[in-house]
Formats: structure tokens, sequence, C-alpha cells
């Protein structure tokens, strides 16, 4: 049972060694080859900074030669050189300084030839490939030793990794002498500034040698990958052996293992040769240390690599599933597995949190790690949800604080809301996320500034001013608050018409609202409100506007913003004008009021449009009715009566009065001599008149924002 598991095992790690092999051949020399492109795209400062190492070189040459001038005036004791000559070649390698780089390009056109035909020539086998060298091995092994079989695949998985971690030390080492020719192209005015002298014409003679010596290696690094690769082809197509009949596994395996091995060492092999050949492939301790690491947490079942690595919480799992998912999909399960314990955003999120708990590793790997971790933060990299969330989710006393530039590019992927929608084009700056509260300042299209704020609800209580409850990355729910100037950006409620097909919408975003109700947006923070019975009234936003003195009902949101639904106003029915219409405007009446017994002679409705009917009895006495959403109770005696839609009134009982008013004629005052003509005219005395309610409620001020209190 044991040996099945371990050949399982060890089959599956052979299998993915080979297509990681698989994967990364045939990508560099490509890519690499003898032009600048890569070394150019790869590194544009090279580019930019050329400029400034000429007039380094020119700055140089200049002060050799003066300084060779100089002893000149020293005669023979200085075994000086003639000033004639000095300048001379001063002039001639400051011109040389100028083309500098097309002398090189020059030169790599030159190696280009011999590079393009090693490329262009054919291999047998022709189709190369790393894949059957696994099963060839298997086979062979298992052939050799055939009564120990856990010994065979112990051998195949010893044997694979050797190839493997030499190929890619082969290619490590290929990509390093195509770096340094660009470096010596890129600094080669430096080289032709020590030409002018002849002390200092060995450094030029030196830098000359290393050139051709770099471009041969140039060249050979196509040489030994394709000899290599048509050595695995022959391999897999005849099992290692040879036309002579002899040859065995491990005799192709040694013979492979020492091409890339020279392929490593030929910079050494030249220079013992007497070429000046720069030595590359330097120590790879680090590496083998961040292996070993890695290497020692698999093997204690994750105790180390998976800690080091891994995540808390539900962002844990979420984020590191997708992280797994995009790093190991085009590869192998290897990676997916890899992926989701090494973490490498980790290093850059410990490298920018300023206190707080650490994510990643420890020691010498995690020192490297927050390292470079810090140089990708400077360079634009961009937190994880994840990453994010082992800040913000914690307590705040052991969560630290993400600040600076990467806390402003890093928000919106932990907030949706921030990257999406209405506060899609909103730049942010000033961004604090630390344990349960961030905070950024904002700033939209139009130049408005808003500072918002969120409060986890995990760790603070439902705030007493106005917010909105979004959703992070991670699953976690936060109370969202803003203020200034642009704060409708994070206030903004979905943008209806009042067209009938938005029902469900509505419902959605208002459950509270009574069903088949129709909203249109008039403004920012106001909504008219269509309810099924034909009434209308406005709707107004706690966000913007405190709440109203007038009758009015609170909708809570789905997103938890509260809004004022003014309580719609009361709409009597039409009463005629004129003597003759009053049994028809009795009769309208009392349908309209069914509560109000009185008898009544004449309806007066011409201030209805204000929310006023006023009614005549017999005696002379008279009721004024006003609507109760649109006017504050009355002092004094009153009654309350409710029309036949429900609407609510004031109504004021007024005694009969006669009043002497002033008689106009053509719209002018009538006299009798010095006198006013005035007449009787019979009228209503009511003891008081109630007072309107406001309009619009107040306005909301824009940094009126109390923070909640923290739980206990």
């Amino acid at each position: 049972m044991l040996d099945w598991i371990f050949e399982g095992a060890a089959n599956w790690v052979a299998s993915i060694m080979t297509q990681i092999m698989d994967a990364v051949s045939g990508l560099f020399l490509e890519a690499l080859g003898t032009d600048m492109t890569a070394m150019e795209e790869y590194f544009p400062f090279a580019v930019s900074a050329y400029t400034v190492v000429q007039y380094m070189a020119w700055a140089l040459l200049f002060l050799i030669v003066a300084w060779q001038l100089f002893r000149a005036f020293g005669g023979p004791l200085t075994e000086a050189e003639s000033p004639l000559q000095l300048l001379a070649r001063g002039g001639i390698f400051a011109i040389l300084i100028t083309y500098a780089k097309p002398i090189f390009s020059l030169l790599l056109d030159i190696a280009r030839a011999p590079y393009t035909a090693l490329m262009d020539a054919s291999m047998t086998p022709s189709n190369f490939t790393f894949a059957g060298i696994q099963q060839t091995l298997s086979n062979g092994l298992t052939t050799i030793v055939s009564v120990a079989t856990v010994v065979g695949l112990i051998l195949l998985i010893i044997l694979m990794i050797a190839l493997a971690w030499n190929y890619f030390k082969l290619l490590l080492e290929t990509v390093e002498r195509y770096v340094l020719v660009g470096v010596l192209c890129y600094t080669s005015p430096l080289a032709y500034a020590m030409g002018a002298s002849k002390a200092t014409s060995r450094v030029f003679q030196s830098w000359c040698r290393m050139v051709g010596s770099q471009l041969l290696l140039l060249v050979l690094n196509v040489w030994f990958l394709r000899a290599f690769d048509s050595s695995v082809g022959q391999f897999v197509a005849n099992g290692g052996a040879l036309t002579s009949g002899q040859g065995s596994i491990f005799l192709w395996l040694f013979c492979a293992l020492a091409l890339l091995k020279i392929a490593q060492k030929c910079d050494s092999y030249l220079a013992a040769l007497g070429l000046s050949v720069a030595q590359t492939g330097s120590s790879m301790g680090i590496e083998m240390l961040m292996a070993a690491r890695v290497l020692t947490g698999f093997s204690k079942g994750g105790g180390s690599a998976a800690s080091m690595f891994g995540g808390t919480g539900k962002a844990s799992s979420a984020a590191g599933g997708a992280a797994a998912t995009a790093a190991g999909g085009g590869i192998g399960g290897f990676f997916s597995g890899f992926a989701s314990r090494y973490k490498p955003n980790s290093f850059v999120r410990d490298a920018v949190v300023d206190g707080g708990s650490r994510m990643g590793a420890g020691g010498s790997v995690g020192f490297v790690g927050r390292t470079f971790g810090g140089m990708a933060a400077r360079n634009g990299a961009t937190l994880t949800a994840e990453s994010v969330s082992s800040v913000a989710s914690r307590p705040p006393k052991v969560s630290g604080t993400i600040a600076g530039e990467i806390a402003d590019r890093s928000l919106p992927g932990y907030m949706p809301q921030f990257a999406n929608g209405s506060a899609g084009s909103i730049k942010y700056s000033d961004t604090q996320i630390t344990g349960g509260h961030i905070s950024t300042k904002a700033v939209g299209p139009d130049g408005k500034q808003a500072n918002v704020e969120l409060f986890s609800a995990a760790q603070y209580e439902r705030p007493d001013s106005p917010y909105k409850q979004v959703q992070a990355a991670d699953g976690s729910m936060w109370y969202q608050m803003a203020s200034g100037e642009g704060m409708g950006a994070f206030y903004a409620a979905p943008n209806f018409t009042g067209d009938p097909s938005e029902a469900s919408q509505v419902s959605a975003a208002f459950p509270s609202a009574p069903q088949d109700t129709m909203l249109r947006t008039v403004d920012e923070g106001t909504m008219e409100a269509s309810y099924p019975d034909g009434s209308n009234a406005l709707w107004y936003s706690s966000a913007f506007y405190q709440e109203p003195d007038a009758p009015h009902e609170i909708m809570q949101g789905s997103d938890g913003l509260s809004w004022y639904a003014m309580t719609p106003q009361a709409s009597p029915p039409q009463f005629e004008a004129g003597d003759a219409a009053a049994p028809f405007n009795q009769a309208q009446f009392h349908q309209f009021m069914p509560g109000f017994g009185q008898e009544i002679t004449t309806v007066d409705a011409s201030r209805v449009d204000d929310g006023v009917l006023e009614v005549r009895h017999a005696d002379g006495s008279g009721t004024a009715f006003y609507d109760r959403t649109r006017y504050q109770p009355p002092r004094g005696d009153y009654h309350v009566y409710e029309d036949s839609s429900g609407s609510q009134w004031y109504a004021i009982p007024g005694v009969a009065s006669v009043e002497r008013r002033p008689v106009y004629q053509d719209g002018k005052p009538v006299y009798d001599g010095d006198s006013l003509r005035t007449v009787n005219v019979e009228s209503v005395r009511y003891p008081s008149t109630p007072s309107k309610f406001a309009p619009t409620p107040k306005q909301r001020q824009a940094n009126d924002r109390k923070p909640p209190k923290r739980k206990n």
C-alpha cells in the first residue's frame, strides 16, 4: 500500500518537473537575440540615461586629456605623452563617444549571422519535447531496478530534479549573459573615454576583448541550448541507445548533465584561454534558502511554509483559491498547491503595514520577501483583497495600518463599489486602512472632494448619522459614511424614471415601500413616489436632508440609507362656484368628509390649492379645514377629521361676525366727502390660524457626520 502511494507521488512530481521544463523551453532564445529589444523594453531607464552616460564619458575624456597635458610640463621626468598625439587621440575618441551605440549595433549585426544560422538549423528528431523523459526514465529504471520499486522511483525523482535544476541554471546564465551585453552596450561611451591616453588605453583594449568574448558567448548560448534540446529529442525517440548498440539511460543522463555543466562554465573556459569574459552565474544562496524553507513546510504538512504564507479567515480561502487558479492553471497541480501556500502579495503587505502583526514569513526569507515587497509597492504594486482584509478585519491592536499611495490603489479592490458605478472615476488620496476603520479622501471628475469613512459592522454599532451598508470583497459588511461637497457620489440612489417596468427594482431597493410603488429621480437626494392609489409624494434622502417636521414615513433602503417619504397631500374634489351650485357642493362635501355631521350652506374652495376648505352654516358661523400634511397643529379648540381617501384635516370652528369693508369703484375706494364709504359684510371670525410647514426639509450640513461607537 505504501509502495503504491509513493509511486503515485513520485510519478506526480516527475510529471510536474517535465511539464515545467517543457513550458519554459524555447521561450528564452526567441526573446533574447542579438539585438537590444528586450533590454530596452524591460529596462527603459537604460535608454533614457544613455545621454547622461555620454556626457559623463566626455567629461572623463576631458579630465584624462587635461591631466596628461599637465604632466607634459614635467618634461622627461614624467614620461608624458606628446601633446599633439594626445589631442589627436582625444578628438578621435570624442567622436567615437558620439557614435558609441551605432558602433555597438554594428557589432551586434555581425554576431546576428551565426546566431540566426544556429537558430534556423533543424534538429533530429524535429519534434522536440520534454514530455517523454519521465515515462522513458520510468521504464528504464523499472528494468534495471526491478526488485526495488521504491528505490527506482527515488532515483527517478533525483535524476529528474537534477536535470531540471541544471537546465534552469543554464537558462539563468543565458539571461545574465544577454543582460551583460546590454550593459556593455549602454555604458560603451565610458570605455571610449579611456582610449585617449596610452596610460588608460589598456582599459579600452580590455573592454574590446570583453565585448568580443561576450558576443561569442551569446552565440554559444544557442549552440549549447539547441544541442541539449536535440539530445532530449534523441533520447525520447531512441531510449538513449547508440547506433553501435551501446548506450543506456544513465550514460545519456550523465552526458546531458555534463553538457549543461560545461555550458554553465563556458565563460570560465574562455577566460582560461585568455579571453576577457565576465564571470556570470553568481551564488544562488538566497534562492536555495527560500526553496529549502518551502520544502521544509511541505515535508511538515504545511507547518512551516503554509503558516508562513497562509492567510486567515474567509479572505484566505477565497483569495487563495483565486490566486492558485490564476498562477497554476497553465502549468499544473503543483503550482496550484504552491500558490495557495506562497502568496508574494503578503510580502508587499508586510512591507507597507505600519505596526500590527505580520502575515508573511519570518527570518531571512521574510526579510528578503519584505525588501522586494517594498520595491514592488514603490513601483505601483497593488495589494490583493486578502492582504487588505488581513488588516481591515482584525482588531485595531494587532491590525497595523496601510497608508500611502499603495492604500489608494488597493482600496477599490477591497471595496468593489469604489471601482464600479457612480464612484468609478473618482480619485482617492490619504487613504488609511486599519482594524475596523477605513478613511480616504475622494475627488470626483467635477473637482468636488468628499471625506469617506467606513466602519466595520462587526466592530462598530449602527451609526446615528446617515450611512450606506456596503459589502467588502471578503464578504464583511461595513457602514459607509461620507461628508463634504462630493459626498453625493457615495449616497447615490438608483436612477429611477417612474416606468412601471421598474417595479421589481424599486421593490428590491426599498423592501418596505408599498407594493407597485413607482419612483422617479428628481435630483440629488430627492425622488417622487407614485402610489397605487394614485397619490404622489416626495422622498428626501437622509444623507442630504434633516428629518422634516411635516408628517412623513421613514423608508429604509436595502443599502441601509433612510429616506423621508412625505405623507401624500389631501386631494379634495372639485367644487363649483355660484349660488346655484350650493346643493351640489353640499352633497359633494358630505361625501368627501363623511365624519363631519353639521349642516352646511356653502363651500368656499378658493384656497383649496393651499390645502384650505371653508364651509358656512345656517346660523352664520363657519368651519375652516386645513390639510394636516401641510399645516402644523393649531392652537386652541379644533377637531381632526378624516376624508374619504384617508387624509386628515384640522377643523377649526368660527363664530359669525360683521365686518365693515371699504367700497371700491374702478379699483379705487369711494369717499363721501372726507369719509370713506363702507358696507357691512357678514363674515366668520376664527380663534386661530395654523402655521404652514416648510415646503421642503432643511438641508443637512455637508460635515454633519458622527462616527459610530465601537462595540465592547
